[in-house]
């Protein structure tokens, strides 16, 4: 029986994952899964995040049963590909075996842009929920599979999407499609319940827009989070893939 590729994207917090997501969605027989291993993060961890009650009730709670949805999704599919949406400090404890013929995606951004974004909705953010250290491990983790992999620095991603993404699809061994560059306003069916929490931004853009700047340095309070996520991050951005 055919499978369809899975393109696994894996992620930090506020590093346009959505929009990404949406991009993909635009692919002729592309299906898409938002944060299939999210329940099972806020299990584990009890972390009081928005909407976390409707979360836990809505999808399976386990890793394992995380895991089957995936394959029920792959095997039962008519699509080609299958893209999922995974933020890396969901998958600590997560085997990864499943994903061995997978084509693999690293977003990375820089961890100041990350801090200053996410700490409007989760105040008291800490170096685990960034995820850019599990990034790091979990990219040593898959230089053991055979499938493809690459990792993509956003912002350089959005200095010109029309150059960009193609680049990003040929190393992916995916055709690219100028359909990927938009996209409609609004709510997705495929969104995670929690969407009304966090895609409130996403929603109102149809394409993408220009990166951030990196700004003037963080307060005390977030400038010692930056200064042990920098390691992991340019370790990462040291091995990005290049468009010049």
């Amino acid at each position: 029986m055919y499978e369809p590729k899975v393109i696994h994207a894996i992620s930090g917090p506020r590093n346009i994952s959505t929009a990404l997501m949406y991009s993909f969605a635009q692919r002729p027989n592309c299906m898409v899964i938002d944060e299939p291993f999210y329940a099972p993060f806020l299990k584990r961890t009890d972390l009081n995040h928005p909407g976390k009650k409707e979360t836990l009730d809505s999808y399976p709670n386990s890793s394992e049963g995380s895991i089957e949805r995936i394959n029920m999704f792959i095997r039962s599919s008519e699509n080609k590909e299958i893209y999922l949406k995974n933020m890396a400090h969901h998958m600590v404890d997560v085997p990864w075996d499943w994903t061995k013929n997978a084509a693999h995606i690293f977003w990375i951004r820089h961890p100041r842009k990350v801090i200053r974004s996410f700490s409007k909705v989760l105040p008291n953010l800490s170096l685990s929920d960034i995820g850019i250290v599990e990034q790091a491990n979990q990219w040593r983790k898959v230089q053991q599979f055979h499938g493809r992999k690459i990792i993509v620095d956003s912002d350089e991603m959005l200095l010109n999407p029309e150059k960009t993404f193609p680049a990003i699809c040929d190393s992916l061994g995916i055709p690219f499609y100028t359909q990927m560059l938009s996209w409609s306003k609004g709510l997705k069916p495929f969104d995670g319940t929690w969407w009304p929490h966090w895609y409130s931004n996403v929603h109102k853009t149809s394409s993408f827009e220009s990166g951030s700047q990196l700004g003037t340095p963080l307060n005390t309070k977030y400038s010692k989070i930056e200064l042990d996520a920098m390691p992991y991050y340019l370790e990462l951005y040291r091995s990005r893939l290049k468009f010049s």
